[in-house]
């Protein structure tokens, strides 16, 4: 991995318009080879621009880049759709806009593939909207980010939730659920894009449930958290939430259970996967999290269909559990896959877009809440799950069934 691509960059805008400005100048239009893009009577290219070394790989972007490609496999072991076969071809963008920017360039020129998954990093994905929506490009967004589908943008959409819906239930839980006689919160998160989203989102659920809170940074780049933590002490929380992956998570836990701190840590789905639990330990009996998919144990019907298929083209790997990123990558496939069957023989842009704002509650059987796209609403899921970790077992137990944020 070239190191001057590294998270750091991830801050520079002026080097992501410049390279986009280079894949307008370069790329000023789209060729003809096939009438339209990606699509051929035989095949149809799906492109995705997911890390796979970078700081989110091994916990989140790799486990969904392995679902993404048992389930391509699943669909065209079945034939395909309409006798076409899929052909995924995944892009690593180290986390780095301009990787990421690079990646897209290569896979709507090169490769001319028909619909994009990703980025899952939410300064890539806003580098992008323009040229997703000048290019026409049908985009499954990786990044839980109310920006990526408000305002409404035609050609993105997002199965799933996003940070603010997963901090509200978390919040709601802690001040209506549990009804804390004394309510000290704080904030845990990175000093990046995703950090300062989790911060807006946390001012307005403060002044939506009338509490304070306070800060730490914990940046994604550290290797101890013996700082924050003593900083934390010295405040006295009643609550900690994190928004970090679980690396962070763990580390966090960890300095905590080293200090003696007895703290609830709650985390939205960054860091609320079966990884924090099994490398946590027992300081993560203190862990609880927020996340829009079933776990890969749970006995729900669409889950166990999941695991069956995957065995079959992994056998002998039930355990380690796959963490719920999977299942994200997995909700994803059918969501993409679903819409180009639904989109019919005639495929293109537009009938994508129109295939999938024609979700109505669609049922994955319990993989996840009802999915729901309209032509006003390109968020596809609002319902969540509250989970504990338990460390003796490796698993997220469910707190709760699939549950509304405030306000929605």
């Amino acid at each position: 991995m070239k190191r001057e691509f590294a998270v750091r960059n991830c801050s520079s805008w002026v080097i992501s318009l410049l390279l986009m400005s280079s894949v307008v100048l370069f790329y000023p239009t789209v060729g003809n080879a096939e009438s339209v893009r990606g699509v051929t009577d035989t095949t149809i290219k799906i492109g995705g621009i997911l890390d796979q070394t970078g700081p989110f790989a091994g916990d989140i972007t790799l486990p969904a880049s392995e679902a993404l490609r048992n389930y391509t496999r699943y669909v065209n072991d079945g034939g395909g759709i309409f006798g076409r076969k899929i052909k995924l071809i995944i892009e690593d963008d180290h986390y780095s806009i301009p990787v990421g920017i690079a990646a897209f360039k290569k896979l709507l020129f090169k490769d001319r593939i028909f619909a994009l998954v990703g980025p899952a990093s939410t300064p890539e994905a806003k580098a992008l909207y323009g040229q997703i929506e000048r290019l026409k490009v049908p985009n499954i967004s990786g990044a839980p980010d109310e920006t990526q589908v408000s305002p409404l943008k035609r050609y993105i959409f997002m199965p799933f939730n996003v940070y603010d819906d997963h901090l509200g239930i978390v919040y709601d839980h802690i001040v209506n659920d549990l009804k804390p006689k004394r309510l000290n919160i704080i904030l845990v998160y990175p000093d990046a894009e995703t950090g300062k989203i989790a911060l807006a989102c946390t001012k307005k659920w403060a002044k939506h449930f009338n509490f304070t809170f306070h800060t730490e940074i914990l940046n994604l780049s550290v290797l101890d958290a013996t700082s924050q933590v003593m900083s934390i002490r010295r405040k006295k929380p009643t609550h900690i939430v994190i928004h970090h992956g679980s690396a962070g998570a763990v580390m966090l836990l960890r300095d905590l259970r080293k200090f003696g701190l007895n703290i609830p840590v709650y985390g939205d789905m960054l860091s609320c996967t079966e990884d924090t639990a099994i490398l946590g330990g027992d300081a993560s009996k203190n862990y609880f999290g927020v996340h829009p998919f079933s776990s890969w144990y749970e006995v729900e019907d669409g889950v166990q269909k999941m695991r069956k298929i995957t065995l079959q083209y992994k056998p002998g790997t039930e355990k380690p559990y796959r963490n719920k990123f999977y299942v994200a990558g997995w909700v994803i496939s059918r969501v993409i896959y679903e819409g180009i069957k639904r989109a019919g023989k005639d495929l293109n842009s537009e009938s994508m877009v129109a295939a999938l704002e024609s979700f109505r509650n669609f049922d994955t059987k319990g993989v996840c809440g009802p999915i729901t796209f309209t032509p006003t609403e390109h968020q596809g899921i609002y319902h969540a799950k509250l989970y504990k970790a338990d460390p003796d077992k490796g698993e997220l137990v469910p707190l709760s069934g699939w549950r509304l944020p405030p306000l929605r």
